[in-house]
């Protein structure tokens, strides 16, 4: 008898619990094939989107940039530099240099066969000048810069914008004389 009450019981309940949710409100209504082609192409966007342009966020990681290339006081270093210019070749710069100034230089530009060596100052492209060019770049507040800087040292490893960038290919801290 204890039995028949217990699965007597355990039938009411299953009964109650199932009999208690309409059927129109678990229905799902079918998406169209043009609804499924916009929801993933919605999706898609959303996940390839770039974060927004944010100059406050860009002067912190330069300033922190700057404190870590402080704080490793290197003076002796050789850098290759990828730098270009509106209307110029791609110019492969590598400069050597003491106690902040340029000590060697030596340059050549892509394509080898038919570019155009540009005359540029390199002490305009030492890591300290590199950081004063990230300044002036992030005071154009133009939503297309980009920069990045080195994890190690703090050096830029990028500043571009427009049609202008300065990429840092190799860099190499030297001995202290």
């Amino acid at each position: 008898m204890r039995t028949v009450l217990v699965v007597g019981w355990l039938l009411l309940l299953t009964v109650a619990c199932g009999s208690a949710t309409p059927e129109a409100e678990t229905a799902v209504t079918p998406l169209s094939e043009q609804d499924m082609t916009v929801n993933a192409l919605t999706t898609a966007i959303a996940a390839s989107a770039e974060p927004p342009f944010d100059p406050a966020a860009l002067q912190d990681d330069l300033n922190t940039a700057v404190a870590l290339w402080n704080d490793q006081a290197v003076t002796n270093y050789q850098v290759t530099i990828n730098h270009r210019q509106p209307t110029w070749d791609t110019q492969f710069i590598t400069i050597t240099v003491e106690d902040g100034q340029v000590v060697d230089i030596s340059q050549t530009c892509y394509p080898e066969q038919n570019c155009i060596l540009r005359d540029v100052d390199p002490q305009t492209l030492t890591i300290e000048a590199l950081f004063k060019t990230a300044e002036f770049v992030l005071s154009l507040n133009d939503p297309e810069i980009e920069m990045t800087f080195n994890h190690t040292y703090g050096y830029p490893n990028a500043v571009i914008y427009e049609d202008a960038s300065w990429v840092v290919n190799e860099f190499k801290p030297l001995e202290e004389n």
